[in-house]
């Protein structure tokens, strides 16, 4: 291969820059402020001795790294430097279908407000973001996105016990699809087949438009509805726990949270409470999940 072919950097992949002509949909742009579009393009390595010039300070005790930031910084000023994560105006799911899949975890005697089903919403968008970017980057090679690619991005970016739960949840959709066939199969739809309350036509329909690769397989389409619905299920269930909690330091009920609903205060305070949902549901690039987020 020619040498003055530019290499992609995982910054450069977006997922509204496709790869055929045209510009794309400024609804469905996933890029962060287009800054993907303005980096220049990526140069060979820099020589490896001026490196050894700055990490000879490393074995000297005064110029360690450990003494170069020693000044305190305010966390606000941190976070205004990190590039966040593209709000998404289309998203394939509405929030009567997550109100369906958290019935699906809370008992008779809890309940979920509209402030915290409109929370969660926003939650799933950023994990979203993350799995379908790492999609892409896999799908790159073949120009094809099946249940492989989609797989193996949400074990690249959940933690180890999220990825187990979402991939099995996906696989346990794909067998059912596979094992549903003839006249009564073709009058339910889709997510009736795979066991599933999201859309998976919606699913498909936004891969397609927002180019998570030249050719998606339907296949994708239900493994990312899986993993999704089966993350809404984990948030909740994880909210749920916080509700009881509170409930409990209040001098409510054991076994039900009737005097303390689920609020979106109190989904903020579970996600942000847990190591394995706090970085892969804030809106900072640079964080993916527990293995990083600390």
């Amino acid at each position: 291969m020619s040498s003055s072919l530019l290499v992609k950097t995982l910054e450069d992949l977006s997922l509204d820059s496709g790869y055929v002509a045209g510009d794309p949909c400024p609804s469905l742009s996933l890029s962060s402020s287009g800054r993907s579009r303005q980096s220049p393009p990526h140069t060979s390595t820099p020589h490896r001795g001026s490196w050894w010039q700055h990490a000879g300070s490393l074995y000297s005790r005064n110029g360690s790294w450990d003494t170069v930031s020693t000044l305190p910084e305010d966390a606000a000023d941190i976070l205004a430097k990190c590039p966040c994560l593209p709000e998404l105006e289309e998203y394939p799911w509405t929030e009567q279908e997550l109100r369906e899949v958290v019935r699906k975890v809370v008992s008779s005697d809890a309940s979920f407000t509209g402030d915290a089903v409109h929370r969660l919403s926003v939650l799933l968008r950023r994990a979203l973001v993350r799995i379908s970017r790492e999609a892409q980057r896999l799908s790159e090679l073949h120009r094809r996105c099946t249940r492989l690619e989609v797989q193996s991005a949400v074990r690249l970016v959940l933690s180890w016990g999220l990825a187990e739960k979402c991939v099995s949840s996906a696989v346990k959709a794909v067998s059912l699809h596979c094992m549903t066939s003839g006249d009564t199969a073709r009058q339910q739809g889709k997510s009736a087949r795979c066991g599933l309350t999201l859309s998976v036509g919606r699913f498909f329909r936004w891969m397609v438009e927002t180019r998570v690769s030249v050719r998606v397989h339907e296949y994708a389409a239900v493994c990312l509805t899986a993993c999704v619905e089966s993350l809404a299920e984990e948030v909740a269930g994880r909210g749920l726990q916080a509700a009881r909690l509170a409930a409990e330091l209040e001098g409510g009920p054991v076994d039900g949270v009737t005097c303390c609903p689920v609020t979106a205060e109190l989904l903020d305070g579970a996600v942000n409470n847990d190591a394995e949902l706090w970085g892969l549901l804030q809106a900072y690039e640079h964080l993916i999940c527990g293995k990083n987020a600390n």
